[in-house]
């Protein structure tokens, strides 16, 4: 498949473009291994975007902190620049740590907020779960990003059998149909929708399905609960194989956006 690529000018991102249409979201409602926020299937349409080939790397997040990214707060969102005012930092978890510090490395350990302010100071976004579902099974409704195939160590940095991150692009098998690589294990990536497992079947009962994420207003209260973590998606290095579902296309992980682990991570994207 030939797929319409570009570089991005301000940290020389390779993008792949995603075509404007529909597909299906989440798992049947029958599905048995189908957690709660994945039910039911439904037909989602999105407006054509751009997503980044492979996550943000080591030497492009450098740019950015080259650029006085942890400096300067017009890149951040005022909740992001006061937990980094709070929390004094200066550099993501792993930052120049050895084993992890490879150029070609995704950069790992890195909050949601890190990733916001990244994705604001190159011109981009953070992807919707929604788009990021997307880009990962196309429009096949497969369940993983290379089909409906197990994962397995040709396809997936998982299940700790490196330990650690490995360079983005190794797992040919492992491509999504848009040309997308480490979609499944290496770093989950973070995306910009809140988490509410209910709200698959909230966007069906409330015809919502054109544009399903979270905006600030809503999340406040659904169900009469509270909505207080984001969406992390594609599982990573340490995703174990009795948890293999999570490398699927359709499973959520969810953190507080303050969360930095070794293995949060994520790719941009942009609109068409």
């Amino acid at each position: 498949m030939t797929f319409q690529t570009l570089e991005h000018p301000a940290d020389g991102a390779p993008m792949t473009l995603i075509a404007a249409g529909s597909f299906l979201m989440g798992l049947p409602a029958t599905d048995f291994l189908a957690e709660e926020h994945e039910k039911p299937a439904r037909e989602v349409n999105l407006a054509a975007f751009w997503l980044d080939i492979f996550p943000v790397t080591n030497a492009r997040y450098g740019l950015f902190i080259n650029a006085g990214g942890y400096q300067r707060s017009e890149w951040w969102s005022e909740q992001g620049w006061h937990w980094r005012s709070q929390a004094k930092a200066e550099f993501p978890l792993q930052w120049q740590q050895a084993g992890w510090d490879g150029a070609d490395q995704p950069v790992a350990g890195v909050s949601w907020y890190e990733a916001e302010a990244y994705a604001r100071w190159c011109g981009r976004r953070l992807p919707t779960s929604a788009e990021w579902e997307k880009a990962a099974r196309g429009t096949d409704f497969r369940r993983y990003p290379w089909g409906n195939e197990w994962p397995s160590p040709d396809r997936a940095n998982f299940a700790m059998l490196v330990g650690r991150t490995t360079p983005v692009g190794l797992y040919r098998p492992g491509v999504s149909p848009y040309g997308s690589f480490d979609m499944a294990g290496n770093v989950n990536n973070w995306t910009a929708d809140w988490y509410w497992p209910g709200f698959g079947q909230w966007c069906v009962d409330h015809n919502a399905l054109a544009n399903p994420v979270l905006d600030d207003l809503l999340r406040l209260r659904l169900g009469g609960e509270e909505i207080l973590e984001k969406v992390d998606r594609g599982g990573g290095y340490a995703t174990p194989r009795e948890m293999q579902e999570v490398l699927g296309c359709t499973r959520q992980v969810h953190w507080p956006p303050a969360t930095r682990e070794s293995w949060n991570g994520f790719r941009t994207a942009m609109d068409a």
